[in-house]
């Protein structure tokens, strides 16, 4: 199968969507969930089950690891997610939650359970487009075209933002061994996954969306590696298991100077381009 080939393909021949869950409390929906991926915390278990890695490490998701033979069951069922997902922490996969998939035909709508309709978000672009940045960022409805579906929940890692929203702001805490603050800003845990492995895919997502000149790619390269740099001073030994509100303060200041300077470092045209970066 190419790359580039339509999400709509894999759809044609699956079954009916069904839920077969009797008690359609989020309570029920997340005991059950828990309870069946209780044995995925060994992510040898979810390998030998069939779960493979698809796309990148997005830093407030973590790794997406996806049954293709659930996708094409056309069922929700908390209890058999079509997906899980895994962020490293000390060298081992810890995972974080796990995400539904359903595949929609024209005339078909997502479940309004354990989440109301709105929750989930559809994946209607190419194979490629769906799996690279920072297009996975860009949520959105598909209409009534064919299309996939997508619900996340953070059954194993609490989401500041909501057990269902996608994305999760305290994984770059978790990663790196930080107590996620309360009603922290979202600048802040942006510029911590800068020291663990964020730096890259921000950088992947500004080339995504806007090529650079050769000068306009040493610029942003550097202010990267400067914001890094910072990051790395303001969270470096023992005292940082959990953050002061000025550290998090700091942190917020280091995310917004270096957009800041990203902009700074580039023309207007290219400028007004990277309004467009969904991460930013």
């Amino acid at each position: 199968m190419k790359s580039g080939l339509l999400l709509v393909a894999i759809m044609l021949a699956c079954a009916p969507l069904a839920t077969p869950q009797d008690d359609h409390s989020v309570a029920a929906f997340i005991e059950s969930a828990r309870a069946a991926t209780t044995k995925y915390q060994d992510r040898s278990v979810a390998i030998a089950d069939g779960y493979r890695q698809i796309g990148s490490d997005f830093p407030a998701m973590g790794e997406h690891w996806i049954n293709i033979g659930l996708l094409f069951d056309g069922k929700f069922d908390p209890a058999q997610p079509e997906v899980l997902t895994y962020a490293i922490i000390s060298g081992k996969p810890r995972l974080l939650g796990v995400a539904y998939v359903l595949p929609l035909l024209p005339g078909e709508f997502a479940p309004d359970w354990p989440a109301s309709k709105e929750a989930w978000h559809d994946h209607f672009r190419t194979l490629e487009d769906e799996t690279v940045q920072p297009q996975h960022h860009v949520a959105g409805q598909g209409g009534d075209a064919p299309r996939l579906t997508m619900l996340h929940a953070w059954i194993w890692l609490a989401n500041p933002a909501g057990m269902f929203a996608a994305d999760n702001w305290a994984v770059p805490y978790f990663r790196l061994g930080i107590e996620p603050p309360q009603d922290a800003p979202d600048t802040a845990a942006r510029a911590l996954s800068l020291v663990s492995g964020g730096a890259g895919y921000f950088s992947a997502s500004i080339h995504a969306t806007v090529p650079l000149t050769s000068t306009e790619r040493r610029k942003v390269d550097a202010a990267f590696a400067r914001s890094r740099g910072a990051v790395g001073a303001l969270v470096r030994g023992p005292s940082t298991a959990t953050l002061t509100p000025s550290e998090l303060q700091n942190l917020s200041a280091v995310w917004t100077g270096l957009w800041k300077e990203i902009d700074a470092s580039v023309s207007p045209k290219t400028r007004a381009s990277l309004k467009r970066v969904p991460t930013r």
